[in-house]
């Protein structure tokens, strides 16, 4: 397991202040569809859904490389500087494109109000990633670990 997250400057102010509580990061081994089902380290579900929790103590939990649900770890600049804790308060893996709005306030740090229209939220979210990730890994909408975490004073 890592023993921190790393945060742009923008993102661990928000962290910092409470305000965002959850962070996508690319899983390593992706998801494989056979058949009629997503698989991945021993955990499979259908192939219509577009997550999958991670609950504890199972395989698909045991493999997140960020924690577990209850873990408290390090929130750190982009350098590797340790800036503040974070406690893990839940863990998913999910499709990419299949972030809500909600999710992407959760990401930067806002309300909802801050997206009007709300397809403004999503061009925003998209352009984040696609500024950290790059352009192909918007495209191809891989698996991501969704962790939701709270400062940890």
């Amino acid at each position: 397991m890592k023993n921190r997250i790393k945060f742009n400057d923008a993102m661990l102010a928000a962290v910092m202040d409470g305000r965002k509580t959850q962070t996508r990061r690319p899983m390593k081994v992706q998801p494989v569809l056979n058949g009629n089902w997503w698989e991945v380290y021993g955990a499979g579900w259908g192939k219509d859904s577009k997550s999958m929790p991670a609950v504890p103590n199972h395989s698909l939990a045991n493999n997140c490389p960020y924690g577990q649900i209850g873990d408290i770890i390090n929130s750190a600049d982009k350098d590797g500087n340790i800036k503040g804790k974070i406690e893990i308060t839940d863990v998913c893996i999910q499709q990419l494109h299949a972030v809500t709005l909600g999710d992407i306030c959760k990401e930067v740090g806002c309300g909802l109000y801050d997206f009007i229209p709300t397809t403004y939220g999503f061009q925003v979210w998209e352009d984040i990633w696609r500024s950290i990730y790059g352009e192909e890994s918007w495209n191809n909408n891989p698996w991501v670990w969704v962790i939701e975490f709270k400062k940890v004073e």
